[in-house]
């Protein structure tokens, strides 16, 4: 039986994340029944990935450049096209 209520409250949570409107709907009601826990998860969150940003920027800067942004190829080979011999 608890199985059942599990799968169907991930059910209902998967139907309510696949669609922006639907999403923002249950922010918004959410945020009208709950606004000091729902506050207190955004500033968490905002944090929490702030932080990685972070973390992920200095740790590209100390490696010797920004790799995260940069591709790296190998030379290529020089053409001939067009080179009479």
């Amino acid at each position: 039986m608890t199985a059942v209520v599990l799968l169907g409250v991930l059910a209902a949570a998967v139907w309510v994340c696949a669609s922006p409107v639907r999403l923002a709907v249950a922010g918004a009601v959410l945020m009208i029944a709950h606004p000091v826990p729902t506050f207190a998860v955004t500033a968490v969150a905002t944090v929490a990935l702030t932080m990685a940003a972070v973390w992920m920027a200095y740790r590209s800067l100390g490696e010797g450049g920004w790799w995260l942004i940069t591709v790296q190829r190998p030379a290529f080979a020089v053409s001939r096209a067009g080179v009479a011999s």
